[in-house]
């Protein structure tokens, strides 16, 4: 699933980090970014701005992604050797994880396995779902039951003893291509969050009660979501008020995946002014600016000499152009296609980002192997859609908006203009409604676009620009009476595993949180099914063509630019390096203050 970066809209799709003229005594950094939600557990909204606090304070998680992309267990510090794998005679595989010993939460209680079967059984359950959490587990055998809270038994979770506990994934998901992650779990702390709360286990599975598991979504939610003071990851949380989160040095952490434990003391996270990040910075009252793609942000620090380290990479994910394949004229592919020829995508990446924005023509990320590996393939088989009246007024012409008010008079293109519009055959003018981020220079060069070029294919285009967090609610549907939009923009990054299956599968058109589209394929559920069922790396490759052709032609989103990320740190920080799959607060183990 993708990240929105939620990443991810506002002020040009940039994260910044800001650090306020930290020194070795204080040993203290502040990193300045965009507005948080206040969602600070995993299994809670997409927002990249609060993920990065989860980065810090989440640990111990089974399977990690390595620098270069590579899923692998964790059995540095988590795990006590590899799981053991069992392949079942219905075709379903069990994996047995062991824990390492010693580990503790911040409070100097110990980890267990307890902890880490109570949140797969939470994140699957129906009260989590209720409570507007993202859903988790469906691989897992028995999982269609327990989620619908026709049984307190999730038949596939087994807690063994305090150190084992055994997940069974059912055979209809096996093989599944990225394997490793059915173990991806960051535990909640079971005595804080379900205290007094007993769970069972036996060969019939692990068992909360109803009333049990209700208590625990409602605490998770309402309390220990935006105050989550006892955790497991290099930070510990100390509180967030006023958009400012603050974090201190967990000292019972043992270690990231590669051993490593954190050195600087403290951490302020608080939402800054985007505009001024690169500013603030080369004034040097920052230490970190992390995320630009803008040309002119970039250029500035690169003036600046060795006064600054520089880690730059291809982005994992796209700017984009999401649209409602539920909802008004955008449910009919000919419009979405017809929206994507009269937006000069290469006009909004040289606003934004100058020299340094790079096309993008489906859904994949420019740091992807898949993609690299194929590109060649992209270039020649995939349907640019550059920029084209005429292109946009043929697709039209396949759809039902293809007549005059009456809705039977045929439109004729050469007329088109604010004053003649294109309608269906039940008289409906086709409308466009674009819900945007505010101080969005993405968000103004569409405007100016689509102002220009929709009514020269007889499109009425309207557009309305709200906050990050009310465009994202409504975007997801939180906010269903204000769901009368078509097009969004914002930008999206890739999960650690790149399973397009919640973004974009029909069996996830109606769950909250996901397949915000609304889109329900017949040919790219079988594509994405495909994908996920690869051997091998050959056969993912073929099957991720298929995918990025039949998701090309559909364009639930139009990808409006890539590019490389570059971040930026003072001098003063020691060890800064950062890549597509490890941002800064990933790396945090590897930084130190001088």
């Amino acid at each position: 699933m993708k990240k929105l970066l939620t990443l991810a809209v506002a002020a040009l799709m940039t994260v910044s980090l800001a650090g306020c003229g930290s020194s070795k005594a204080e040993n203290k950094l502040v990193v300045g970014q965009d507005k948080m939600n206040g969602e600070f557990i995993e299994g809670f909204g997409n927002n990249s701005y609060d993920k990065s606090i989860r980065d810090l304070i989440h640990g111990y998680n089974p399977v990690i992604v390595d620098n270069d992309g590579n899923i692998k267990w964790e059995t540095k510090v988590t795990l006590k050797g590899e799981p053991a794998v069992k392949n079942n005679k219905d075709g379903s595989k069990t994996f047995t994880v062991t824990l390492n010993d010693g580990l503790k939460w911040n409070d100097g209680k110990p980890v267990t396995a307890n902890d880490y079967v109570m949140t797969y059984l939470m994140r699957a359950s129906k009260s989590w779902i209720d409570a507007n959490g993202n859903p988790t587990g469906y691989e897992i055998e028995g999982y269609d039951a327990f989620s619908a809270g026709k049984t307190e038994t999730f038949s596939g979770v087994k807690l063994i003893d305090d150190h084992s506990f055994s997940i069974t994934i059912a055979a209809k998901n096996l093989p599944y291509y990225w394997e490793k992650n059915f173990l991806w779990s960051y535990p909640l702390p079971a005595h804080v969050v379900a205290k007094d709360v007993k769970i069972t286990s036996d060969d019939k599975g692990a068992k909360i009660a109803k009333k049990d598991q209700a208590a625990i979504a409602d605490y998770v939610k309402n309390t220990f979501l935006k105050n989550p003071t006892v955790t497991c990851g290099p930070y510990k949380f100390e509180g967030f008020k006023n958009q400012q989160v603050q974090l201190t040095l967990n000292k019972e952490y043992a270690g990231n995946w590669e051993g490593k434990k954190p050195s600087i003391e403290k951490i302020t996270v608080k939402a800054i002014d985007m505009d001024k990040d690169v500013d603030t910075l080369v004034a040097g009252e920052v230490d970190i600016v992390a995320g630009a793609i803008e040309a002119e942000k970039i250029d500035k620090v690169k003036a600046q000499g060795d006064k600054f380290t520089i880690s730059s990479y291809p982005r994992n994910g796209y700017g984009n152009m999401p649209m409602s394949c539920y909802y008004g004229a955008t449910k009919d592919v000919n419009v979405r296609q017809a929206l994507a020829y009269i937006v000069d995508t290469n006009k909004i990446a040289q606003a934004a980002m100058g020299a340094y924005g790079k096309p993008c023509y489906s859904d994949y990320g420019a740091a992807q192997k898949v993609y690299i590996d194929n590109k060649e393939w992209v270039d020649k088989n995939l349907n640019t859609y550059s920029f084209s009246i005429a292109n946009a007024n043929k697709a039209l012409d396949k759809s039902d908006y293809k007549y005059e008010k009456d809705g039977k008079t045929p439109f004729d293109a050469k007329k088109a203009s604010k004053d003649y519009l294109r309608y269906n055959s039940k008289g409906e003018v086709l409308l466009i409604s674009h819900l945007g981020s505010e101080k969005n220079t993405i968000t103004d060069n569409i405007k100016l676009q689509l102002t220009k070029n929709a009514p020269q294919v007889g499109i009425k285009y309207e557009i309305t620009v709200k906050d990050f967090e009310t465009m994202m609610n409504i975007y997801y549907q939180k906010q269903k009476a204000e769901v009368k939009y078509n097009v969004y923009n914002m930008a999206s990054g890739f999960n650690e595993v790149p399973d397009p299956e919640a973004d974009y599968h029909g069996k996830y058109e109606k769950v909250a949180n996901f397949n915000p589209y609304g889109l329900n394929d017949a040919e790219l559920n079988k594509a994405i099914e495909n994908l996920k069922a690869s051997k091998d790396e050959k056969e993912f490759s073929e099957n991720w063509k298929a995918y990025q052709k039949r998701w090309n032609y559909l364009l639930p989103t139009i990808p409006t630019y890539t590019n490389d990320y570059y971040d930026f740190a003072a001098s003063k920080v020691k060890g800064f390096k950062t890549t597509p799959f490890r941002n800064w607060a990933n790396s945090i183990c590897n930084f130190s203050i001088e």
